[in-house]
């Protein structure tokens, strides 16, 4: 598995787990403000061929085995969501989760059922070889909040086009198809109720793909702590990176109290 370990090594380690279309830059912003006091580790899953939770985290269960890694902090942003949630299930170097712009199932979620049959490989196949640049980042704009602008997270622009022309086509057909019956099944905030580890749900209030209301009422009902970033739409730790960070200190530093 590729990935991108930075800050001193014996630091509280930080494992940050992007969602798909992504890539590791959609966290670079918070481990730019985390490396002076943490290990920030993104991962790069881009090479995964099967999309169900438990097939997907077992790479990452190897690596942080393999970096003898403990007391980690692992986050999942949207399809990273249950990846972090499964790591910290299953693992035993994992003490807490925090799950970002990804609602518990498609309950609340405003993707038009007709989407499944539309977005198929082939159709992404060909979307990522013909759309143009330009038309990708005015598709995108609707995934942040309404005054947020490319520029303010430098190097974003040219990450969407990257991401999306470089996703695995059948993840991408899969998010809004089979996922939809796998969350069906096995909620997130079932998981996290189940999970017996401190677990932070943060989303951004203009989210367009899950209403921010619903999710993080789901996740305090399941006894995660949660937070609404006023400012943000999908993204929050591209969006508003210092904010996020503040919260995700304040989860660390109290519930490093309360244990």
């Amino acid at each position: 598995m590729r990935y991108v370990d930075e800050g001193e090594p014996s630091a509280p380690a930080i494992v940050c787990v992007h969602g798909i279309p992504g890539s590791v830059d959609w966290f670079a912003a918070v481990a730019e403000r985390l490396v002076a006091e943490h290990r920030v580790i993104r991962v790069d899953v881009h090479d995964q061929d099967v999309f169900d939770a438990e097939s997907r985290t077992a790479p990452l269960v190897v690596l942080i085995d393999e970096l003898q890694l403990r007391g980690v902090t692992v986050i999942g942003h949207s399809f990273g969501a249950e990846i972090a949630l499964e790591l910290a299930a299953v693992s035993d170097r994992v003490a807490r989760a925090v799950v970002v712009g990804q609602a518990p199932d498609y309950g609340a979620a405003n993707i038009p059922a007709v989407a499944s049959w539309f977005v198929r490989p082939w159709t992404v196949r060909l979307a990522q070889r013909w759309t143009p640049d330009l038309v990708i980042r005015l598709a995108n704009r609707g995934v942040f909040a309404p005054r947020f602008r490319f520029g303010s997270a430098p190097g974003l622009a040219e990450a969407v086009v990257r991401d999306f022309r470089a996703a695995r086509p059948e993840a991408m057909a899969y998010a809004v198809s089979g996922r939809v019956d796998d969350l069906a099944a096995h909620p997130l905030d079932a998981r996290v109720a189940a999970l017996g580890k401190p677990v932070l749900a943060v989303h951004g209030r203009h989210d367009h793909l899950y209403d921010s209301t619903e999710t993080l009422c789901r996740f305090g009902a399941a006894g995660a702590r949660t937070h609404l970033v006023e400012h943000a739409g999908h993204s929050p730790q591209v969006e508003q990176p210092d904010e996020f960070c503040t919260v995700l200190r304040e989860f660390l530093g109290s519930e490093s109290v309360e244990g």
